[in-house]
């Protein structure tokens, strides 16, 4: 049993310190956020996670977690191991990573470095970045280990306790060992490797992920356009085991915190030394394959006449509150610059007040072409499309099946 501080009690930071928490770890929360913590301290989930909420309720594994706001009352001689697990989101006027987070709680942690614990970097983020930070405030940088996550939202817990492999980042002997003793309970291969190697595993997993999702997409509008059965195209592709039939579906379009960042910093970061044509594009296929989605809609809509669209959902996958670069709130505002009667069904999520928003079965309209999104198997999701049936000259059009 180690004593272990997680920096951040945000998607990534919750999930790692209730993991290790039902690991029978003893745990450190921390977050500068009063509002959070408090609401964290009285079993409230700040988002939408599977299991999250009963994990939080859970009074066995209460007794082995902590939320403060504190670094000294979380992080004492005894702390084994401090995970930094804030966000390092993308400079909207540079386009380089901030680093402000991070920079910060690495000032704070290198005030309390004399307690002798292991820095762990969890955040997704340049080891070379870290390093510079580390120079600037006298950190050392060759105790530092970089643990990526590869937590897919909707499935995080799942995830955490079964993941394909576990990368650990570092060049000191003793730190590696550490984390190689924390993580032998888990059944998957334990990649050891340098730091910059660690981070690249990371943001090239996402980038080859993004890369596959937008092919499926292009090939969804090939065949479709050519008059063939997407569907079927798709699955006869899929069986060749060189490439498979896992994450291999049709979409709107992808989102969500990581994708769109992790593939924007390999092409600011890389692209100025080496030319990558096909990783430089990917954020422009899935910009296009949107504004063909937004299109083809609109084009559905006036050839059978329908009066109004619906898009079903708003966040940018399923089993997740998360609208960061949502495929469905982007292609709303394409629609409509064109078509005004457009409106997002969303039950669960509050809205902007520029979306027009559907948030009951009792508003549902006729005459209408409804969107699903993303795949739902929930039983709510079943009602509405109980409910959709029943109206006058509906239809629900679905990417991922073709009929």
């Amino acid at each position: 049993m180690m004593n272990i501080a997680v920096v951040g009690a945000g998607y990534v930071g919750l999930i790692t310190g209730i993991g290790f928490a039902k690991l029978n770890h003893q745990v450190s929360i921390i977050d500068l956020n009063n509002d959070l913590i408090n609401n964290l301290n009285n079993n409230k989930a700040p988002f939408y996670e599977p299991d999250l909420e009963e994990n939080l309720n859970d009074l066995d594994l209460r007794n082995k977690l902590n939320f403060s706001t504190s670094y000294e009352e979380s992080i004492d001689k005894n702390t084994d191991i401090v995970f930094v697990c804030v966000q390092t989101p993308t400079n909207i006027d540079t386009g380089n990573t901030d680093t402000d987070y991070i920079s910060s709680v690495l000032i704070k942690l290198k005030e309390l470095e004399s307690l002798n614990f292991t820095l762990c970097i969890k955040s997704t983020i340049n080891s070379n970045l870290v390093q510079n930070i580390s120079k600037n405030i006298g950190l050392n940088f060759e105790r530092i280990i970089f643990n990526p996550e590869f937590l897919r939202e909707g499935s995080a817990f799942y995830d955490f306790f079964n993941p394909d492999r576990i990368i650990i980042g570092g060049s000191h002997k003793d730190e590696i060992n550490k984390f190689t003793k924390l993580y032998e309970s888990f059944d998957c291969e334990k990649i050891v490797t340098d730091p910059v190697s660690s981070q690249m595993i990371k943001y090239l997993s996402n980038t080859y992920l993004a890369m596959r999702l937008s092919f499926v997409n292009e090939t969804y509008r090939i065949v479709s356009e050519s008059d063939g059965n997407p569907e079927q195209v798709l699955y006869g592709i899929g069986k060749d085991k060189r490439i498979g039939n896992h994450y291999f579906r049709p979409s709107p379009g992808w989102g969500g915190s990581c994708f769109p960042k992790d593939v924007k910093e390999v092409i600011n970061s890389i692209q100025e030394k080496n030319e990558l044509p096909v990783i430089s594009e990917i954020l422009k296929s899935n910009q296009i394959h949107m504004e063909w989605f937004a299109d083809f809609i609109i084009k559905k809509v006036n050839n059978q006449n329908f009066k109004n669209i619906i898009l079903i959902r708003a966040p940018f996958k399923e089993n997740t509150d998360d609208l960061r670069d949502s495929p469905s709130l982007k292609i709303y505002e394409k629609i409509n610059k064109k078509y005004k009667n457009i409106w997002i069904l969303e039950y669960e999520i509050s809205l902007p007040e520029s979306y027009r928003v559907i948030t009951s079965k009792n508003e549902l309209k006729e005459d209408a072409l409804y969107v699903e999104m993303f795949p739902d198997i929930s039983e709510e999701r079943k009602n509405l499309l109980n409910s959709i049936q029943n109206l006058k000259n509906s239809e629900v059009l679905r990417m991922w099946e073709t009929s």
